[in-house]
């Protein structure tokens, strides 16, 4: 073994243990006994000759320079070795059946800056021993620092083998230098898994942050209040080629990806994805990225899983997009997120992105969320044959009006189109955020008119006017059902004795045409004995001009009617 690897001087710790061990010595001789009664020396030899000791390895004691002017890269080497040379057997291996060795050494990186330009200084491919057990600890993010200088390409800061499982870092600002720069290399085909990142930040230009490869595991991650800035190409990536649906369970905690540019997860296999709270921004006026990529369309069951909770969303430039989906099964769900700040300086554009590989997508679900822009809806020649599940419920959109101009369908075949393929898009208790009263946001089924299977559901609506009863001396309430909706039936209602002392009852429902259709009416006389008149017109608004109606009254009706309603049920 080399000399220059296993020599160091002692440190302070080291010094204080070797005088623990003296004084652990002196207690195994008379004196020992009498100040520790019932422990004689052959108790005490049975403890110390037990598995070493967790050790703390402080980078400092084997040179590394913390001003961040020397290459700190040997120094880190050493250490390492020293970590990987201080794991033990397990012994419970036979009791747990788990052969892989433990851990016991903890690396410690104390404030300061170190530069490192050779990769690999963190975690080396060298190491091929299933170990379970690294803590890779720092003081603090902006206390302690690593200079990531190395510049190849396909070169990493750490490269797991398969070996490393149960890894933990914390507290630690990663800084590149270099755009070719990699974090991360993790090979599973069974080993490497189970990572958790505590308050790190990683800055800079940075390639690839984390690239997951192998046939097996790569799971179980977690990253807890971590920051990433600067330029980022991809920050966690599993290619469709080298990944596998064996790779799930990541969990993202009030995160900031905060980015001149660069996609934040870029899945080709795999999933079961969580993000709780945090920011997600592109910040350059040209520049931007997807922060989801959901690729591939079929996976293996129970992988296809995407929750997004309590998140914030900028998009500053057109380049900027939420998602790319290309699942066929499983679930994708935002809830309560809000994607509209920067809506008022961006025109409509679509930065959403799902598409039907002539498969079913996952049920979708954005709830009680605040959207900017258009979502795309991509179909195939194929896409007909499966049944789709999309719904927004209880959200509100910054840019468009209405549902209709918020969806965007797009074919994406060589073949003749085959609409029918259009999924169905629900809107449930929604709004814009440029809506009026004339164009409250009526619920709607968007696609209804050429899905070939639509699940309907039948919506009821009551329009009054702005004192909460209908017009009077002919008044007219203007509002907007969605388009291509279908009128199916209207009531007029009014209990007797609600309408004291007006003599006739006179309304009528009409568009917006220039010769307006009348689709429903009611005149009764006198209007104290009260009405009820059901009209089913079976009406198709399928122009601007007819999906824009009115409730009018006639001339004479000079009192208003709190107590009356004009109930109005459609599909569409």
């Amino acid at each position: 073994m080399d000399d220059k690897i296993t020599s160091r001087k002692m440190g302070r710790k080291q010094f204080l243990a070797g005088v623990a061990t003296a004084g652990l010595s002196l207690l195994t001789g008379s004196m020992g006994a009498n100040l520790l009664p019932g422990v004689g020396p052959d108790t005490i030899a049975k403890v110390t000759a037990g598995e070493p000791k967790p050790l703390s390895v402080n980078v400092l004691d084997y040179g590394a320079d913390p001003t961040g002017k020397k290459d700190s890269s040997a120094a880190f080497v050493r250490a390492l070795q020293v970590i990987e040379n201080a794991a033990v057997s397990n012994p419970a291996a036979n009791f747990l059946g788990d052969p892989n060795r433990r851990g016991r050494a903890k690396l410690y990186i104390p404030e300061g800056s170190y530069l490192l330009n050779r990769p690999e200084t963190l975690m080396r491919r060298s190491y091929r021993t299933r170990s379970l057990g690294l803590v890779i600890q720092g003081a603090g993010r902006g206390l302690t620092q690593i200079l990531f200088n190395n510049g190849k390409s396909e070169q990493y800061l750490l490269y797991n083998q398969d070996a490393w499982l149960f890894v933990h870092f914390a507290d630690i600002e990663f800084t590149s230098l270099n755009a070719a720069n990699n974090f991360m290399f993790s090979l599973s085909n069974g080993g490497a898994q189970n990572y958790s990142f505590e308050r790190c930040l990683w800055n800079g230009k940075w390639n690839n942050l984390f690239v997951l490869e192998g046939s097996n595991t790569n799971s179980e991650m977690s990253w807890y209040h971590c920051n990433f800035n600067g330029i980022v190409n991809k920050g966690v990536f599993v290619s469709e080629d080298k990944g596998s649906d064996q790779f799930l369970n990541y969990n993202f905690f009030a995160c900031q990806f905060e980015v001149e540019k660069g996609d934040f997860l870029v899945f080709g296999k795999g999933g079961n994805i969580n993000i709780w709270g945090g920011s997600f921004i592109h910040y350059d006026d040209r520049e931007g990225g997807t922060f989801f990529k959901l690729l591939g369309g079929s996976h293996a069951g129970g992988v296809q899983r995407f929750l997004c909770i309590g998140a914030r969303f900028e998009h500053r430039n057109e380049k900027s997009k939420l998602i790319e989906c290309e699942w066929n099964d499983g679930t994708l769900s935002f809830i309560n997120c809000d994607m509209g700040s920067q809506a008022y300086r961006l025109k409509p554009s679509a930065n959403a992105r799902f598409r039907s590989v002539n498969q079913k997508m996952p049920s979708i679900l954005f709830q009680s969320c605040v959207l900017m822009g258009k979502h795309e809806y991509v179909y195939l020649s194929n896409s007909w044959q499966h049944p789709h599940q999309i719904v927004y419920d209880n959200c509100e959109l910054s840019h468009e009006l209405r549902a209709d101009e918020f969806i965007v369908y797009s074919y994406d075949g060589k073949e003749t189109s085959r609409d029918g393929g259009r999924p169905l898009v629900k809107f449930r208790n929604c709004r814009s955020l440029q809506g009026s009263n004339e164009t409250a946001f009526f619920d709607s089924d968007v696609g209804m008119r050429v899905t070939n299977r639509a699940m309907l559901e039948k919506k009821l609506i009551s329009i009054k006017g702005s004192f909460g009863s209908f017009p009077m001396k002919g008044e007219k309430e203007p509002f907007t059902l969605p388009l291509g909706s279908l009128i199916l039936n209207v009531k007029f209602i009014c209990k007797p004795g609600a309408a004291k002392g007006l003599s006739v009852a006179d309304y009528w429902l009409e568009t917006s045409e220039s010769s307006p259709s009348r689709l429903a009416f009611v005149q009764a006389s006198p209007a104290d004995a009260g009405f009820y008149e059901n009209t089913d017109p079976m009406f198709e608004c399928d122009t601007e001009a007819k999906r824009n109606l009115r409730l009018c009254s006639g001339s004479g009706v000079d009192q208003a009617i709190d107590s009356a309603f004009c109930l109005i049920e459609y599909i569409g």
